[in-house]
């Protein structure tokens, strides 16, 4: 079906090409004249949709509910109903990834945290580098308030490479749990002595039952960071990954934090419970 703006401006090319009148060209495509003399309204929507898609191209990876956080900071105006609208009309919407299969058998949740610094989660990812060399990532994340302390990225990471990362970021102050899979660098005898020495209970996640906080932060690295990057040496791939970090902790909005970012959540509670 053509639309009447289209057939507007095959009119009005037929005029300019044939030097013809309006009223002749009208009368062969079936439209009114007044048609022709027809100018749309302003869209209020362009600022709102050009704002839209700024955040999109920064936050590739992100769907309507997080990007209408970001642009409620800076268009407080902006309703969800408009915003959503502007967000389809625009086609944002995520193109799904084909995720595996996963066996439907129960999995039995973690015990939660209760607090911040009680429970670290850690894990492994790995990349390569654009020359084809292996990155390994070690990713750290806080089950309560969802703040990562650290990601350390290396091309090979012992366990008392864990060790000495995870003092570094405690600086003194250690979690009471870590939780981590069954994986050689952290059941190896230096990580066992470093969380004796630190009163630290290491809790092992069973075989084929990953932690699934751990594994819902890696999926996010994966997606929003190590997908939408090329890493042409370790420094650069440091500099990638130390930025998107940031951004996670200070920006991204969380939402089992109620679409906070968890340095947000952490300050809110810290107020909360100060007062």
């Amino acid at each position: 079906m053509v639309r009447p703006k289209d057939r507007r401006t095959e009119a009005l090319y037929l005029v300019d090409k044939y030097k013809t009148t309006k009223a002749r060209c009208c009368r062969l495509l079936g439209l009114s004249i007044s048609t022709l003399s027809y100018e749309p309204a302003p869209n209020g929507d362009a600022p709102v949709r050009d704002k839209l898609i700024a955040l999109a191209g920064e936050n590739k990876r992100f769907g309507h509910p997080r990007l209408f956080v970001l642009l409620k900071k800076e268009m407080p105006e902006v309703n969800h109903k408009r915003s959503h609208r502007i967000y389809k009309q625009s086609d944002l919407q995520l193109q799904r990834r084909k995720r595996k299969k996963l066996g439907t058998h129960p999995r039995m949740p973690p015990t939660r945290a209760s607090e911040a610094g009680q429970v670290w989660a850690v894990d492994f990812m790995f990349d390569y580098l654009e020359s084809g060399r292996k990155l390994k990532t070690l990713t750290i994340i806080d089950e309560y308030s969802k703040i990562s302390p650290g990601i350390l990225v290396e091309h090979s990471i012992r366990g008392v490479d864990v060790t000495q990362f995870l003092d570094h970021l405690a600086a003194g102050v250690y979690p009471k749990i870590i939780r981590t899979d069954q994986g050689t660098e952290f059941t190896s005898r230096a990580m066992l002595d470093w969380a004796y020495r630190h009163n630290i209970r290491l809790e092992f996640t069973r075989v084929r039952k990953p932690n699934q906080v751990i594994e819902a932060f890696n999926s996010r690295v994966r997606d929003e960071c190590l997908n939408e990057n090329v890493f042409f040496s370790l420094s650069d791939a440091r500099d990638k990954i130390d930025d998107w970090h940031w951004r996670y902790n200070n920006f991204n909005p969380h939402s089992a934090l109620g679409m906070k970012s968890p340095i947000e959540f952490a300050m809110e509670r810290e107020t909360m419970l100060a007062s």
